[in-house]
């Protein structure tokens, strides 16, 4: 179809896989605190240089 902003539409569908994908990338990007799980205590203290 004839116009300038065809290739940036979305059909609905396309926009449902859009805000889902968008969701996803919010959870996976965190709260932006950041924290030390317990399952890389281990590693740290054998691999930090300076002691804690």
């Amino acid at each position: 179809m004839w116009g300038s902003d065809h290739a940036a539409s979305l059909e609905p569908t396309g926009f449902d896989h859009l805000v889902r994908d968008i969701r996803i990338i919010e959870t996976a990007m965190g709260d932006g605190v950041k924290q030390i799980f317990p399952g890389e205590l281990a590693p740290m203290a054998k691999l930090r240089r300076i002691p804690a």
